[in-house]
């Protein structure tokens, strides 16, 4: 149910900050000074939405020119790393109340305010009343609506779409992206809706390859750039789901 939610769910959260094929001059304007200054992006989150991170890393770093660091966050507020001054900390929790998530905020935040530095926190979260969203400098919502699911597949894809919209935000605040480009992205994302639809078409295709593979004791996932992310969210959905050992894995290193 909450696969073919996807397109919907998907909608909605552009809508927030497209109108037709330009952004809202409102969407995330009084966060605009703190992104004209950012020189660094640190994500912060765990499981799905850590994924969903590092994808988007391959966008800070491509389309802003922004240094973009990913970590777990159990790893993170226990590795006590240096805060850094002008950073953009995001982080990343489908229910805003995720423990290691919130400890690590909370600790970024004690930690900047003890050296006096300069820092923006954003949370990206689907629950308005939610920990994250009101102890961060900003926040941006998914509108995924309820997921009961264990695997996460709506939260995830709203997380991947609500960070294309923040890293549009960035290029136009910093003036990284040209105008052609810009335009191009936006257009790209208004019909992700449409493609996710055609792509739920295959389900018939779907259900036969997973015929030919329920047997199986292990999987590999394998994937390059932005894709090798993709294919860590896939092993983990395959053992969420089905029990049988699965493993994400970078494709060029399958020689190695």
């Amino acid at each position: 149910k909450e696969i073919y939610e996807q397109p919907e769910a998907i909608q909605q959260t552009i809508a927030q900050a497209l109108d037709g094929n330009a952004l809202r001059s409102d969407f995330l304007q009084e966060a605009v000074a703190d992104f004209e200054n950012i020189q660094q992006v640190q994500i912060i989150a765990c499981g799905t939405s850590y994924h969903a991170g590092m994808i988007a890393k391959y966008w800070f770093e491509q389309i802003i020119d922004l240094p973009c660091q990913v970590e777990i966050a159990s790893e993170f507020r226990y590795r006590l790393p240096v805060v850094v001054g002008n950073t953009l900390y995001l982080c990343i929790s489908q229910s805003g109340e995720t423990a290691d998530t919130l400890a690590a905020l909370r600790d970024t935040q004690k930690r900047a305010a003890a050296k006096q530095l300069n820092i923006t926190t954003m949370a990206i979260c689907n629950v308005t009343t939610s920990s994250m969203v009101r102890e961060t400098n900003y926040s941006l919502l998914t509108l995924a609506g309820p997921e009961i699911g264990v695997a996460s597949t709506k939260a995830f894809t709203t997380q991947i779409t609500v960070l294309t919209m923040i890293a549009l935000r960035i290029a136009k605040a910093k003036g990284t992206l040209t105008n052609s480009d810009y335009h191009r992205y936006l257009q790209e994302l208004e019909i992700i809706p449409e493609k996710v639809e055609e792509a739920l078409k295959t389900n018939e295709v779907t259900k036969l390859i997973a015929e030919k593979y329920k047997d199986s004791n292990n999987c590999l996932y394998l994937g390059r750039g932005y894709n090798f992310p993709v294919a860590l969210e896939g092993a983990l959905k395959l053992k969420e789901i089905s029990y049988i050992h699965a493993e994400g894995y970078p494709a060029a290193e399958m020689k190695h």
